[in-house]
């Protein structure tokens, strides 16, 4: 198969780049806007930029209308923000903050997800998470209908970081993946 990605004629590109960029972490992001209302939402273009120091990078599309997303705005209204690790049991609770609820509601009292303070930022992490990267945000650039967001990584917490402790989620394509075997070697 061959795609002009320049000229798409007969498919749709993001299918194309979301079934050959994979699999995808997935940045399942707090909030907080200024009224401080707490905002939760997935996002799977994300991943980490470097380590010295270390940064993470978040591409947030912006609505039809032309509109920043509630994350997007929240990020750039306090300058932080935290990356909670998507696990198996999470997944109902991820695809419920994925819709898109009015910026009064928030996505922690529609999933049923506690918050819990963080150590360095005073945006909540979800309890429970197995993992989180509580960030500060270090730029944001606008890339055609995108808000590009690189956070800079204050603090990081997990209950270990083995694979089958932390059992994380991906996508892949249309659909959720999970890793079922590590291989050191080939």
């Amino acid at each position: 198969m061959l795609f002009d990605m320049e000229n798409p004629q007969g498919f749709d590109p993001y299918e194309v780049l979301t079934s050959l960029v994979i699999p995808r972490p997935i940045a399942w992001v707090s909030t907080i806007s200024p009224e401080g209302v707490l905002n939760l939402a997935p996002f799977s273009f994300y991943n980490a930029v470097c380590d010295e120091p270390p940064v993470v990078f978040i591409s947030i599309s912006k609505r039809d209308n032309g509109e920043r997303k509630d994350t997007s705005r929240n990020i750039l209204s306090t300058g932080e923000f935290v990356i909670n690790l998507v696990s198996e049991e999470f997944l109902r609770e991820v695809v419920i903050s994925s819709e898109a609820f009015a910026p009064e509601i928030s996505e922690f009292e529609k999933t049923g997800l506690k918050p819990a303070p963080c150590y360095k930022v005073k945006v909540p992490r979800i309890a429970n998470t197995k993992a989180w990267l509580e960030c500060k945000l270090l730029k944001h650039e606008e890339l055609f209908d995108y808000d590009l967001i690189f956070g800079r990584v204050l603090f990081a917490g997990a209950e270990g970081l083995e694979i089958n402790t932390l059992k994380p989620v991906g996508r892949i394509h249309g659909g959720f993946c999970k890793i079922v075997e590590l291989s050191q070697s080939f």
